[in-house]
């Protein structure tokens, strides 16, 4: 049985404050600009190292996906997501008076953490609450929740930069207003655990999942790895090829976030017009943004190639999530989406090693992730091609 001691379910702070708790998943690599910063603050570390500071948060998050249901068990999901909220707020603002990189590093992944404490909650206290076309809304609202809160960060790290690196980290205190908002106005639910279900806490029957859904699961570790190079890329080629300033990077950085959100509302359209095509023609638009970016030397094309790969990058995501439907019957999809989820969450954790890979396997210079990953791109777009039938039905 589901109970709620917050019965004016219509009422706009109760509806706002089950929102507000999405605006927190993407902040987490807002902190990008700084970290070329952080590089000449911390010269013992290298550059995989610093940019494992953007991107470390998401093992936390893979984690403790994983482990929610007993905290939600033991707590109930008001004090489960409070708890998550906290631990980001605290541990957010932590290298505000740490030099140590370490005790940075550790603090980001308690970050990650909190998130993963209640990433799949944020949809199940909607799902708990409202049904129908309300609940279809607001799922789609908590949707644009995250890029709006990655937007919004980005934007005020871009004015506190010019503080300094530390001060950078006080972007997180917006942690604390939102579990404050969600505390005083947010639904106390308890629900029977035999009811219970959180899509990403489920054990995955590996002989009922099909192959193609794992295919499409290391596609988006690939897929979602460049998303998050580019966002720590960016503000280093600006940087290191004197093309503008670390607080306007990390305002471009904000323009790619709102690009992908302009892409999701998009994609409806596109995905139709091209159909067996679509996820061919995403592949390739979001390599080219990539080359652009590789060879900005002003800010017009980096801004060109910023909102090609937000854009693209967005329809890639979202289609191999459309795809997964196709090859899968409504009975396999709560494994499959679990099986995606982990991928987008390697991916992104991952990007850092990526760097280095391409860094490696090119040359040791700030643009060759773009040329690595826009080739890995496009030879991918082109065996997709050749395949494409068998993740369509006829």
């Amino acid at each position: 049985m589901v109970s709620n001691t917050t019965t004016n379910t219509n009422s706009f702070n109760f509806k706002a404050a089950i929102l507000s708790i999405s605006l927190v998943f993407g902040i987490g690599g807002s902190i990008s600009a700084i970290l070329p910063a952080m590089q000449k603050a911390l010269p013992n570390v290298s550059e995989t190292g610093i940019n494992l500071i953007a991107t470390i948060p998401q093992a936390g998050v893979i984690i403790f996906l994983l482990l929610s249901s007993i905290f939600v068990n033991a707590m109930g999901i008001k004090k489960t997501i409070l708890t998550g909220l906290l631990m980001m707020g605290v541990s957010g603002i932590f290298p505000m008076f740490s030099e140590s990189y370490w005790l940075i590093l550790i603090s980001r992944f308690i970050f990650g953490a909190g998130i993963g404490l209640f990433n799949a909650l944020a949809i199940t206290i909607i799902n708990l609450n409202f049904t129908g076309k309300e609940e279809s809304k607001l799922l789609g609202f908590r949707g644009s929740m995250e890029g709006i809160g990655s937007t919004i960060a980005s934007l005020l790290v871009g004015a506190l930069v010019v503080l300094g690196w530390h001060a950078v980290f006080a972007v997180y205190f917006l942690v604390f207003i939102i579990a404050i908002y969600f505390w005083k106005f947010g639904p106390d639910i308890s629900i029977d655990h035999k009811q219970q279900q959180q899509p990403t806490n489920q054990d995955i029957d590996v002989k009922k999942v099909n192959y193609k859904v794992w295919i499409l699961g290391l596609m988006l570790v690939l897929l979602v790895m460049v998303q998050i190079v580019v966002i720590i890329q960016i503000p280093r080629i600006l940087i290191n090829r004197n093309i503008t300033t670390a607080g306007v990077a990390s305002t471009i950085v904000a323009l790619n976030t709102f690009a992908g959100m302009f892409g999701g509302i998009l994609f409806g359209s596109a995905y139709t017009k091209l159909g067996k095509m679509s996820f061919t023609a995403f592949l390739a638009g979001d390599a080219i943004g990539l080359l652009i970016l590789s060879s900005s030397t002003n800010l017009i094309t980096a801004v060109l190639g910023t909102i090609l790969v937000g854009v693209f990058g967005s329809f890639m995501c979202v289609a191999a999530f459309n795809l997964m439907t196709n090859v899968t019957e409504p009975s396999e999809r709560a494994n499959a989406n679990t099986i995606l989820l982990l991928g987008c969450n390697i991916g992104s954790f991952a990007a850092p090693f990526g760097i280095k890979l391409m860094q490696e396997i090119l040359s040791n210079n700030v643009a060759s992730p773009f040329i690595g990953f826009a080739i890995t791109l496009l030879v991918v777009s082109i065996l997709f091609f050749i395949v494409r039938n068998s993740f369509y039905r006829n």
